[in-house]
């Protein structure tokens, strides 16, 4: 009990500190306090919820949005399984992504990343003519299109 202070950081070695010696005489006395101190950030962890509308930011890498998801991920408990991590985030992909992937099931998180980054930067290469998620300035080969630019369309009957 006397060395449970060196584990702790922060603010819980103030509230130890200011803790009343005379109102922690065992292990547990110390083990209830510490409990109703900290019990808030077992009742604010994430949960699956949390996970399952956490989006991918707009200029963000699918492997920085999910080195951010693998970290919420982490604290979301019980812990989720290599299988359900790989389901969730596939089935949140943008539609595009989604139809890549849905044939393509990973055995691993890791490598759902690798195919989603071959993707990217297939997309990027203008190997998919996918024109809603190119850049609204560049065309499908990298091309800077002029602004204002008018393009027309006629429809002839028949």
């Amino acid at each position: 009990m006397h060395f449970f202070q060196e584990s702790l950081t922060g603010a819980a070695v103030i509230w130890y500190t200011n803790l009343e010696p005379s109102r922690v005489h065992s292990w547990k006395d110390l083990m209830v306090s510490f409990i109703r101190q900290y019990q808030y950030n077992s009742d604010m962890a994430p949960n699956r919820m949390q996970l399952q509308n956490m989006c991918k930011k707009e200029h963000e890498s699918f492997k920085e949005y999910a080195q951010r998801w693998r970290d919420l991920e982490a604290q979301v408990a019980p812990l989720m399984m290599e299988r359900e991590m790989i389901t969730m985030i596939v089935d949140m992909l943008l539609v595009f992504y989604y139809e890549k992937m849905v044939g393509y099931m990973p055995s691993s998180f890791t490598d759902l990343v690798f195919a989603d980054e071959r993707i990217e930067v297939g997309l990027r290469r203008g190997k998919f003519d996918y024109p809603a998620l190119l850049n609204k300035k560049s065309g499908a080969n990298g091309e800077n299109k002029k602004e204002g630019e008018t393009h027309v369309v006629i429809a002839v009957p028949t």
